[in-house]
């Protein structure tokens, strides 16, 4: 979901996403924030390298 065509106002919008961080409100059209391929990337590149220095140092942490 990109966009919608109704416009919202902000007590419509938190009433219906207020607890769902997936979508924002711009300019009375919801939006939605999931990340761009290439920041997936990145985040995936980054929690790996971190993943293998835990391992390799035998720490007890996890990833989320």
């Amino acid at each position: 979901m990109d966009t919608v065509s109704q416009s919202l106002i902000y007590e419509e919008f938190i009433a219906q996403y207020g607890d769902d961080f997936r979508y924002e409100l711009i300019d009375g059209q919801l939006r939605d924030r999931q990340s761009t391929g290439l920041h997936e990337c990145v985040c995936g590149e980054v929690a790996g390298r971190v993943f293998v220095e835990i391992f390799r140092l035998n720490l007890e942490r996890v990833i989320n």
